[in-house]
């Protein structure tokens, strides 16, 4: 016979599935606000960080109460899923009138004004490419990688990773991936509907609303540590280690991370040798190795920054304001809402399953 607690914790869990599966952002909002109601949070809490009202927490934690994860789910029941000749212009009309578009608002728009839910999201993209508007996005890579460099030194990290291998399953050693993420207003849009043939352009009016924050992903248990801070430089990883120290305490870390200068400069040599003075090697309470050159992709962390990126997306209509973004930034990180990178796909790390 299960306890209260244990009740409670068993819906927690199935909503953390439903979730991670990525729901539709009008569901996802009603699942975050359920899960807060059940881990405790106060009402105000949660309308301060959803940015959502009482009566809307009342009638989704109900929903959830009466008939589980399907009370959640979209249903518009009686709904056309078709537009009429005379309706698609007058659609095309607002999509002309938008400074760019999201085929979440595009929904909202469609159920509002014409009761029209469509059954897939082909039809979304068919309307959008009948008003000639097309898909775009900014895909960075970097001209300076070199794979044979990448393969060489994923093969010294698994090599080093093999050898500590008794030590890391006896717990002895801690494996963690660092790396910073700027969290950007501007991150809240990604890929953007824009007119065919045009190049799209975003003005940026707040370039200060920023936030950085330090991130520490230990490969053994998929534990991830954040902590925000005000700029990335010597100082603050050294603040962020020393926590990092705290957080695992009595046990050596194996750091890998990206060659940025402060990860490697003058701060950081004079605290390491201040932590490992005269012990030996392969005693040091931090040994830090680097990654290969120009290759992000293959700190796994950069996944899960991925993945709370593509959330916050998910959830812009909902948080326009930076320190809403910041709030549920950091909701989401506690509430470990983010995939943890599937090790089998990062060469240098496959030892560790």
């Amino acid at each position: 016979m299960m306890t209260e607690a244990q009740k409670i914790e068993q819906k927690i869990q199935e909503l953390d599935e439903w979730i991670k599966t990525n729901p539709d952002s009008r569901e996802l909002k009603r699942a975050l606000a359920v899960k807060l109601t059940l881990k405790g949070w106060t009402y105000r809490a949660i309308t301060s960080i959803l940015n959502v009202s009482n009566s809307f927490i009342s009638k989704w934690k109900s929903q959830f109460e009466q008939r589980g994860i399907a009370g959640l789910k979209l249903s518009y029941k009686g709904a056309k899923s078709y537009l009429t000749q005379e309706q698609k212009p007058k659609v095309f009309s607002w999509l002309e009138r938008q400074e760019y578009w999201d085929l979440s608002e595009l929904e909202c728009y469609l159920i509002d004004q014409f009761d029209v839910v469509f059954k897939s999201s082909t039809s979304s993209y068919d309307l959008l490419k009948e008003a000639k508007i097309s898909w775009q996005k900014a895909q960075p890579k970097n001209p300076l990688q070199e794979p044979d460099l990448v393969k060489k030194k994923n093969q010294e990290i698994n090599k080093i990773l093999e050898e500590l291998s008794p030590d890391i399953k006896a717990g002895k050693v801690a494996v963690d991936t660092i790396d910073e993420v700027h969290l950007l207003e501007g991150d809240l849009i990604s890929h953007l509907w824009g007119k065919a043939k045009e190049r799209l352009k975003l003005p940026i009016f707040k370039q200060k609303n920023r936030q950085i924050y330090y991130g520490a992903l230990d490969l053994v248990n998929s534990k991830l540590i954040t902590e925000e801070d005000r700029q990335g430089n010597g100082d603050c990883t050294v603040d962020f280690l020393k926590k990092l120290l705290k957080k695992n305490l009595g046990k050596r870390i194996i750091i890998f991370w990206d060659g940025a200068s402060y990860h490697r400069g003058e701060i950081m040599q004079k605290f390491l040798a201040e932590i490992n003075g005269e012990l030996a090697p392969d005693k040091w309470k931090i040994n830090c190795h680097l990654l290969a050159p120009y290759a992000p992709e293959e700190n796994p962390i950069e996944a899960i920054w991925l993945s709370l990126k593509n959330l916050l997306r998910r959830c812009y209509r909902f948080c326009k304001k930076f320190r809403l973004m910041k709030k549920l930034f950091n909701l989401l990180v506690e509430l470990k809402l983010f995939k943890s990178p599937n090790l089998q796909k990062y060469d240098a790390f496959s030892c560790l399953i």
